[in-house]
């Protein structure tokens, strides 16, 4: 076990230009978004899948799963290109989530796609059961499915749409021309929609596609521990990077993984939410307060790790909408989504290191 406080020699993120670190950028079958306004305005991500929405035509599919959706002016874009492509003859279909605070909260978009024609079926709390047969919701989902010509995307995304989530910091990942993958969304986009997984037990809830690899969410097992348990080694400069809002200390197991994978050698650096949503003094009693940061506008769900897996050294990003807290784990409708490409991890590092230093 590293010892609380330890700081570990490593070679650190370069500080990257800003400009470099946030955006939209394609890098061979992945594009990769991400934004930290500073007290703005980006609406990169909302661009970016209108942007995809806008280039479909007839025949092409689209398949939307939101949790939060309003027609602020920073997002409204979004709502209309649905509408548009469901005009050019495009199949639009949507799910809705729903906040038990704020239940009115999606209705005027609701609304306004039902109005063109558009299928939307909205969840009062999680679409689907967990293990115990409750649908304590949330349906926290946010990912879009767009078929183009037969040519399979699947963007996934931490922002939801509201204004408010314009000012903050957010990622998207999109994988294109993985079919598994697609179908794997599919069946559970399908599963949101009908509010039965139809056959689905914990096996299923993960697949592997050609680029990627996928679990969702409710479940009993901790997928992120489990995939950090595979990290065996770390060289030097190997890093494991935490850019989650919510690191709650109802995932013990995550953090017991992350303290282990420092006493490897690994530098291990977190950022999390400025909010009674985390936990970052429990994060520092593992990890040092040297490697712990608070930022306040983080609504990032994202880890990058560069380090040996299983004797094979390997550059992994996981991001989606899973929160680490043990609620989000059993009882909330999610996606997390892994990419293993050095393109995609070197982009989350860049912009990993822009929150960490707009952190305190």
């Amino acid at each position: 076990m590293a010892a609380a406080g330890a700081v570990l020699v490593a070679v650190a993120v370069p500080a990257p230009a800003s400009a470099a670190a946030t955006g939209c950028t394609r890098t061979g079958d992945y594009t990769v978004c991400r934004t930290d306004p500073k007290g703005g305005k980006d609406t990169s991500i909302v661009d970016e899948i209108v942007r995809q929405v806008d280039a479909t035509g007839k025949g092409d599919t689209v398949r939307a799963a939101v949790y939060q959706w309003k027609n602020d002016p920073p997002v409204a874009p979004l709502a209309k290109s649905l509408v548009n492509a469901k005009k050019r003859g495009v199949d639009v279909r949507a799910v809705v989530g729903s906040r038990s605070d704020l239940p009115s909260m999606n209705d005027a978009v609701i609304k306004q796609l039902k109005a063109a024609g558009v299928k939307v079926s909205q969840c009062k709390g999680g679409c689907l059961p967990n293990a115990g047969g409750t649908r304590k919701g949330p349906d926290h989902n946010r990912f879009f499915l767009i078929s183009k010509g037969g040519t399979p995307t699947v963007l996934v995304t931490s922002f939801s749409f509201t204004g408010s989530h314009a000012k903050q910091s957010h990622n998207l990942l999109g994988v294109h021309g993985d079919k598994r993958l697609y179908e794997f969304y599919t069946g559970f986009w399908n599963r949101l929609e009908s509010g039965k997984w139809d056959g689905w037990t914990e096996k299923s809830k993960a697949a592997t596609g050609d680029k990627a690899r996928a679990w969702v969410f409710p479940r009993g097992s901790d997928p992120v521990a489990e995939q950090l348990k595979e990290i065996t080694g770390c060289k030097k400069g190997d890093r494991v990077l935490v850019g989650h809002a919510n690191f709650q200390s109802n995932r013990p197991a995550v953090r017991t993984q992350l303290d282990r994978i420092q006493g490897l050698g690994c530098q291990v650096r977190v950022v999390v939410l400025d909010a009674a949503t985390s936990s970052p003094k429990w994060i520092e009693d593992a990890l040092g307060s040297a490697n712990v940061r608070v930022h306040k506008t983080n609504r990032n769900k994202f880890i990058v790790a560069e380090a040996q897996f299983d004797g094979t050294h390997r550059a992994v990003v996981w991001t989606g909408t899973h929160n680490l807290s043990g609620n989000a784990m059993k009882h909330v409708d999610d996606n997390m989504l892994r990419v293993a490409d050095q393109g995609v991890a070197d982009l989350y590092a860049a912009y990993f290191q822009r929150l960490w230093n707009g952190g305190r």
